[in-house]
């Protein structure tokens, strides 16, 4: 330990380099295509930045125009355009905020972006990105335009001294345009000769819709009964954050996909009891709120609905997806069954670059925990419900069992042997019947139904009607023929198993018999 401390001791002072800092131009690849896996979120970079923009206009201007965000989509043309009615950029700070990379001034506000990279997501699906503006008070209009397949020229070069600084210098021109109407200030994205990917959702404006509807900052749909008092629980805990209004042009306003009844699989599913909580952080302090829409919990949601998933929000956009949170439950399949939002308030908590995650730290940490149990609470929802399903399930079957095999027993054609051995496996079912709908489980009203039709089983069980007349269903056939006849109805209700088919087999039979004993009587 002594000869090390001598060692360091004998060694030079740090000091800087001299050398410049070469950034190389693959950083650009990094920042645009390679960070943007999912072509949507391309839209949520750029209605998050216009979530910002207008939250700093309020107070400052009147919105003149219907909707805050207008999205236009040319499938024609293959074009795109992104419209929000923020104060637009001074000439002063259009190339300079436009231009610079990995730099931003909402770092350390309460903006919901502030890498500076956001704007750059456009790059990896268009061959031209403009960018265009008006500001408040401005009579002139100025434009940016990024030549995207210059862009991808120069990245796919062999000169590797080739910096950042040089791709974008290379890439892009400006224009500045004279007006004297339209809006007196906006931001303009347009994404002009869209590259299809996938299975071209980017011009599909019903696939666009959906994707904001889940994770952008507009309001729920006013046939939402429980919109109100998810907005007043999250505006009592602080969150106060503006809903945009986004229209899509041919889809009309966005709203959240969530609704009273939703349909899932071919089933209905109704939203029936909402649970909200907090939780805090180490220090006391409120570090998210959540809200939880309890069901029936019929089975796993489909993706189709849009709302399956518990998911979590910052500034009121969705950060990652549906399957975020899944960890936290016992059994994963449980979250598809889950509807659920956590609002995170925490600004130690920080929604990743991609923001597909966040950040992990301690806060993040401590924060998954504390949902923990509300998420074990739901799966145990999620079980019980499924094991009242199956009691309910097996006991429909019994009683629809019992139901059909009185039926036959009361028919005058069956036998009165038949009839015996059907109402004595009656008899030796109801017992096990009457206890299992005495359970707790039951005590809802589908369990009553169930109850009244065991009750009216037990009373036709008792009827006289099933001891009379049942010696004469085979008394019009000659005395030798009944016992063979009698063989073949017990062989056929063995053998078939089920009531119903093997009564409507016998019923076919003894009239085919009838039939030919008539025409040899002729």
């Amino acid at each position: 330990m002594s000869s090390l401390v001598t060692l360091e001791a004998k060694m030079p002072a740090w000091s800087k380099s001299s050398e410049e800092v070469f950034i190389g131009k693959d950083i650009l690849e990094l920042l645009s295509t390679s960070m943007y896996v999912e072509p949507l979120s391309m839209y949520r970079e750029y209605v998050q930045n216009a979530a910002d923009s207008i939250e700093t206009a309020l107070g400052t201007t009147d919105a003149s125009l219907p909707h805050d965000v207008q999205i236009t989509i040319d499938r024609q043309q293959r074009s795109i355009k992104i419209t929000d009615r923020g104060l637009g950029l001074s000439e002063r700070d259009f190339y300079r905020k436009l231009t610079s990379i990995g730099g931003s001034s909402k770092r350390g506000t309460k903006a919901r972006g502030f890498r500076g990279v956001g704007r750059l997501a456009g790059l990896a699906f268009c061959q031209e990105l403009v960018f265009r503006t008006r500001a408040l008070g401005s009579n002139r209009v100025h434009e940016l335009r990024w030549d995207t397949r210059k862009v991808r020229a120069l990245m796919r070069a062999a000169d590797v001294h080739m910096d950042l600084a040089t791709i974008v210098a290379e890439s892009i021109e400006t224009r500045t345009v004279s007006v004297s109407s339209g809006p007196k200030h906006f931001f303009e994205v347009e994404l002009r000769n869209v590259v299809r990917h996938r299975d071209d959702r980017l011009l599909n404006a019903v696939e666009v819709s959906n994707y904001l509807g889940q994770v952008a900052p507009v309001a729920f749909h006013p046939e939402f009964t429980f919109g109100d008092q998810i907005n007043a629980f999250l505006s009592e805990s602080g969150l106060t954050l503006r809903q945009l209004s986004i229209n899509v042009e041919g889809e009309g306003l966005v709203f959240r996909p969530h609704r009273d009844v939703i349909s899932s699989a071919g089933k209905l599913v109704r939203m029936n009891e909402l649970e909200t909580f907090k939780t805090l952080d180490r220090d006391g302090n409120v570090s998210s709120v959540s809200w939880i829409l309890h069901h029936e919990y019929i089975g796993s949601l489909s993706k189709s609905t849009l709302i399956n998933g518990w998911r979590f929000r910052s500034g009121d956009i969705q950060v990652g997806d549906n399957a975020l949170l899944e960890d936290l439950f016992p059994e994963t399949r449980f979250n598809g069954w889950t509807v659920a939002e956590t609002h995170v308030l925490d600004r130690k908590i920080v929604p990743n670059g991609r923001r597909d995650n966040y950040e992990h730290s301690a806060h993040f940490s401590d924060l998954q925990t504390r949902l923990t149990p509300f998420a074990r609470e739901i799966a145990h929802r999620c079980r019980t419900s499924s094991i009242t399903r199956n009691a309910i399930h097996k006991l429909t079957f019994d009683l629809d069992k019992c139901e059909e095999k009185l039926s036959v027993a009361l028919k005058p054609r069956t036998p009165s042997f038949v009839a015996s051995a059907l109402k004595g496996e009656v008899s030796l079912a109801l017992p096990g019947i009457e206890k299992a709908a005495a359970k707790p489980l039951f005590d809802t009203a589908e369990g009553e139904t169930l109850r009244a039709r065991l009750r009216k089983i037990e009373n036709r069980l008792n009827l006289d009607s099933l001891k009379d007349e049942k010696t004469n269903a085979l008394s019009d056939f000659p005395s030798a023929q009944r016992s063979i006849i009698r063989q073949i109805i017990e062989a056929i209700h063995v053998i078939e198993g089920q009531t119903g088919e093997a009564d409507r087999l016998v019923g076919k039979i003894l009239a085919r018999l009838r039939k030919q004993r008539a025409s040899r009587t002729l």
